[in-house]
């Protein structure tokens, strides 16, 4: 039941400021909640045809019906802006009513507007310092942020002031549980909603940092590489078609350069650099973090490119690059006739070039970084971390040769 809300509302001359015609300015008062502020209307009339009793211009003055009919326009405005606050559920003030009846820009009380709206910023941003990629990522998240109030709240919207550590705690639970996401993804998008939400915490909005109350952790992920032997198995199992034959060798191709799969789709012979007789480079700006990689093209991936060429110049190559999610269900259909045992996946290619192509071979890790155009060495140091446990692996199976 809603709470019984007293507010008064009044029209006053303010002798004390006058124009330059003579003229005093007529202000509404709002009284709410035992706080007062006047709002001064724009218009004026002279001090002597105002009657204190009505709150209106006396009749004599000859603009009096058209002043009084803007009054009542105002209060009429007052009224509907006062019941909508009050009807809205959510919590307010005598200022936010004012800043409404002022016809200032109101800031989005609700998530799911604020959300829109902030996701509108973004979208300005996109492909100046956002990528595609990341504006994306925002938007995926909207849509989870609706499915969740449904789902956990059965309502459309949600008030940011009420967005408190339990409300992000089932927002995970719900990511992992009904959304099926692994945990450290779900820690990455609850980053992104509280990098979204940091300026609604910031300016008071949410008037507590629910962020401070909890903390997502992400777990430590051994990521998976092939061995030169499994590369091996794939190079040369016999495929029955020509679009598998192709998919084997685009993918074989990642492992030799390290691109990621949007980057595959994108590679066209501007990217390919040459700089000596028979040195070339790939140099691309990756997708997702716009950094620059630099890679050298190895023999094994030149010969592949010049299999798909029509010239002599493998930088003429043509090859069409399929979806990534058929591109992953045809990889599991080769590995399964080469006798690799992982499951092949896009990314696996990029990480068995860190690891295995480089790290391994004694490349250092800064020139690791660079080619995999991370923007951080510590993006890069998780891999190393994979060498040192290979190392550790391989040499327990010869301590068990040499007892």
């Amino acid at each position: 039941m809603l709470e019984l809300i007293q507010i008064h509302y009044s029209f006053l001359c303010r002798q004390s400021r006058v124009n330059k015609a003579g003229h005093t300015p007529i202000v509404l008062r709002i009284i709410y909640r035992q706080e007062r502020r006047d709002v001064y209307t724009g218009l004026y009339c002279p001090y002597q045809y105002w009657d204190h009793e009505t709150g209106k211009v006396n009749r004599k003055y000859e603009k009096a019906a058209l002043i009084n009919r803007n009054l009542e326009m105002i209060n009429y405005k007052a009224i509907q802006i006062f019941e909508q606050l009050r009807f809205s559920g959510n919590p307010f003030t005598i200022d936010d009513l004012v800043s409404q009846i002022k016809g200032q820009e109101q800031k989005p009380t609700s998530l799911v507007e604020y959300l829109q709206s902030r996701n509108e910023e973004m979208k300005e941003r996109k492909g100046i310092d956002i990528s595609a990629a990341t504006y994306e990522k925002y938007e995926r998240s909207l849509r989870f942020v609706i499915d969740f109030l449904q789902n956990e709240f059965n309502v459309k919207n949600f008030p940011l002031v009420k967005i408190d550590n339990r409300f992000l705690e089932k927002y995970f639970q719900y990511l992992r549980v009904s959304k099926n996401i692994g945990n450290n993804t779900a820690v990455k998008y609850m980053t992104s909603l509280k990098t979204i939400l940091m300026p609604a915490i910031k300016s008071a909005i949410i008037r507590n940092d629910p962020f401070k109350e909890i903390k997502f952790k992400s777990r430590t992920v051994q990521k998976g590489f092939l061995s030169s032997e499994e590369i091996d198995l794939l190079i040369k199992v016999e495929l029955p078609s020509l679009d598998l034959q192709r998919i084997r060798d685009q993918y074989i191709f990642c492992c030799y350069t390290g691109l990621a799969y949007i980057d595959l789709r994108q590679l066209s012979r501007e990217h390919i650099i040459k700089q000596k007789e028979n040195d070339f480079y790939i140099i691309k700006h990756r997708q997702k973090t716009g950094q620059q990689s630099i890679i050298p093209l190895l023999p094994a991936a030149i010969k592949i490119l010049q299999k798909y060429s029509p010239t002599k110049d493998f930088r003429d190559f043509y090859w069409r690059v399929s979806a990534n999610q058929k591109m992953n269900q045809r990889l599991k259909t080769i590995g399964e006739s080469s006798g690799v045992s992982k499951p092949l996946h896009m990314h696996l290619a990029r990480h068995t070039f860190a690891t295995t192509i480089t790290l391994s071979n004694g490349v250092p890790l800064e020139t690791v970084s660079s080619m995999l155009g991370h923007a951080s060495l510590r993006q890069t140091q998780h891999y190393a971390k994979i060498v040192a446990l290979k190392v550790i692996n391989d040499m327990g199976r010869v301590k068990e040769i040499y007892l």
